[in-house]
């Protein structure tokens, strides 16, 4: 098929299709968990004491036995005044958890743990810039909320003990500074369990040594990272490495620890992501933790959660992998800076997961996902981006708005400024250095994108962002020759928060055997608007958007007659599906038009002069439309389909 592409604008080795079924439905498993996680942690509030210290370095040291559902810890943190005299500090740290000490300068301090807030009055006062450090030594068992956040499990017969913090779910394990403005410098991991068990957990191992039947292992991370990204998981793991070869000659390991029943299949699934981690390292950046690892965890959940450097895994499915392994870039090294904007995180890696599908699998695999998600977003009619109610769990982690329609939005941002444009606005993105290691807004990503396409984005995310819904096309044509065919584009709109979708829209016109096709982009920035092009064939077919660049639905494409005779009233579509025309010389004006049904009945009268008639609540079958003009009346018989 010979495909040609024109702008026109008002100024002139995978199973294909289930694939990528599969990778929608794995969304729907992966917002599903987070919700039910979430559900039980939203009425946390940031503690304003947060504002005066900066949160250095932590080390973790606890004793865990996978067989009893019990932590013990020692919790040693680092910190910096943010203020003239700091003279107090606060982590947060769940009631049920009992704190035995806490120690500054092997002195011990007096607290208050209520609220599952632990308010320590500092030894000294600590100026603006001064380093010091307590020591919070704790036990109890964990607080239950529901998939998480310290889980005791079984696989096998086997106990289990895994962590997910997300978002708020770090203090029912350990006293921390849960915080979406101040990452841990670093951290170090120090977890002590009986012999035959070993830690998984972010960073590189630094040490692994066995003594007297338990075994220790200290993981050494050195990079900042959000509190809800620590975690561990404890159990009988089998291990074993992958590494990604780079140009320079240096590698990347890919460390995974597996149940010891499922290491087999393990093994065939995880170099997948060797080629994804490749092709993310060309298209963004080199992975962002390259001088420590990626690694994956197995742990007893269905989907899986973006543990910084080791995420952990229900399943060693392809788009798991890759939507985990893209988090590392957008979520872990930018990660949200409010989880109103959720999607930084979960559009991003849906549509890192997407783009996989058109670089490394099949055409069939990436259209269907476009398909797909169009069809899915568009199947109710409202719903913005933008959480606008972060009580609401489901909102949050709504596969079809935060994280599909989040990856839509960006896919729409790529038709809009191009290819070239587009990627390079997602390296600047990423390789800025004031949110590089740390966190975003919304606006920070817009103002890149802006910048790459010298165009103001405010009227795109107003619409699709901000706003909700999405549009309904109808589009009416005529052709009077070879090289000039009309059309006239309208919409309607989904949702009352917008007016009006401007957007460039793709239409495709065929020959009548389909042996020839040309593309258009029609700029549309106004309802009923005009244009006129020239596909240099006879056209048979009309389409919209046959790629799904756009969230939208197609109401109806109308092929018009055409109108030779100046003298001729012309009623069309006919049949019509919502709206009818009427084209009528100015010599026989002004006029009036009433409906009829087949038995006489009046239905409705329309304004005098109006020359489109909305009848899309009409039910199916014949109508009479009756035209008055000052000489004649004119009755056409109109079919609803």
């Amino acid at each position: 098929m010979k495909l040609k592409i024109l702008f026109i604008s008002l100024f002139l080795p995978f199973s294909s299709g289930l694939f990528a079924q599969n990778a929608i439905d794995a969304i729907e498993m992966i917002a599903k968990g987070e919700k039910e996680i979430f559900s039980q942690k939203l009425e946390f509030q940031e503690s304003l004491n947060y504002n005066l210290f900066d949160l250095v370095y932590q080390r973790m040291k606890w004793d865990v036995d996978p067989g009893v559902r019990y932590i013990q810890g020692e919790i040693t943190s680092y910190y910096k005044s943010k203020t003239e005299s700091l003279t107090k500090i606060e982590f947060d740290l769940h009631n049920g958890l009992i704190v035995d000490s806490i120690v500054q300068r092997n002195k011990k301090l007096e607290f208050l743990h209520a609220e599952n807030i632990i308010s320590i009055p500092l030894y000294h006062e600590l100026l603006k810039g001064e380093l010091d450090s307590v020591s919070i030594y704790y036990h109890g068992v964990p607080n239950e909320s529901g998939l998480g956040s310290f889980v005791k499990d079984a696989h096998d017969g086997v106990p289990i003990i895994w962590t997910l913090s997300e978002p708020y779910g770090a203090m029912e394990w350990w006293p921390c500074k849960q915080s979406l403005s101040d990452k841990i410098d670093s951290i170090d991991i120090i977890v002590k369990t009986p012999e035959i068990y070993r830690t998984a957990s972010n960073g590189i191992l630094l040490s692994d040594l066995v003594e007297d039947g338990y075994r220790t292992m200290h993981w050494k991370h050195r990079f900042p990272i959000a509190t809800y990204l620590v975690a561990i998981a404890v159990t009988n793991y089998s291990y074993y490495s992958d590494y990604l070869r780079l140009e320079d000659g240096d590698s990347i390991e890919i460390l995974n620890y597996v149940y010891p029943e499922n290491l087999g299949d393990a093994k065939n699934q995880t170099p997948a992501t060797l080629q994804i981690m490749e092709f993310y390292n060309e298209l963004i950046g080199q992975y962002p933790f390259a001088n420590e690892k990626y690694g994956h965890a197995q742990f007893g959940w269905g989907g899986g959660m973006e543990h910084q450097t080791m995420s952990f895994m229900g399943h060693f499915h392809y788009s798991l992998i890759a939507h985990e392994l893209a988090h590392q870039w957008f979520g872990n090294y930018i990660t949200l800076g409010s989880w109103q904007e959720i999607w930084l995180n979960e559009g991003f890696a849906t549509y890192m997961t997407a783009l996989t599908f058109e670089n490394l699998t099949s055409e069939l695999d990436w259209f269907n996902w476009r398909k797909g998600n169009v069809e899915y977003i568009t199947s109710y009619p409202g719903g913005s981006v933008f959480v606008n109610d972060t009580t609401d769990v489901s909102r949050i982690f709504s596969s079809r708005l935060s994280y599909l329609k989040g990856a839509y939005l960006l896919h729409m941002l790529r038709w809009i400024l191009g290819d070239d444009n587009f990627f390079k606005g997602l390296k600047n993105y990423f390789n800025d250095p004031k949110i590089g290691n740390g966190f975003a807004r919304n606006q920070q990503f817009v103002e890149h994108m802006e910048a790459v396409g010298d165009t103001s984005l405010t009227e795109f995310f107003n619409d699709w962002y901000f706003g909700e819904g999405y549009p309904v096309y109808s589009l009416n044509y005529y052709q009077e020759e070879t090289n000039r065919l009309v059309i006239q584009l309208s919409q309607t709109t989904t949702h009352e928060s917008v007016d009006f979708f401007e957007m460039p829209v793709p239409v495709r016109l065929y020959n009548e055997d389909k042996t020839d096709s040309i593309d258009f982009v029609l700029n549309h920035l106004q309802n009923d608007q005009t244009f006129e092009l020239n596909p240099a064939f006879e056209v048979s077919e009309v389409k919209l958007d046959p790629e799904y660049w756009i969230i939208s639905k197609t109401s109806v494409i109308t092929q018009l007659p055409l109108i030779k005779d100046p003298n001729e009233i012309v009623v069309y579509p006919n049949p019509f599906l919502s709206d009818v025309n009427v084209s009528i010389p100015d010599h026989m004006k002004p006029f009036k038009a009433s409906l009829f049904n087949l038995e006489g009945k009046l239905l409705h009268s329309f304004s005098e002069n109006q020359t489109v008639f909305n009848m899309e609540n009409l039910n199916k079958g014949v109508y009479v439309i009756k035209i008055y003009t000052p000489n004649l009346v004119v009755e056409r018989k109109l079919i609803k389909y």
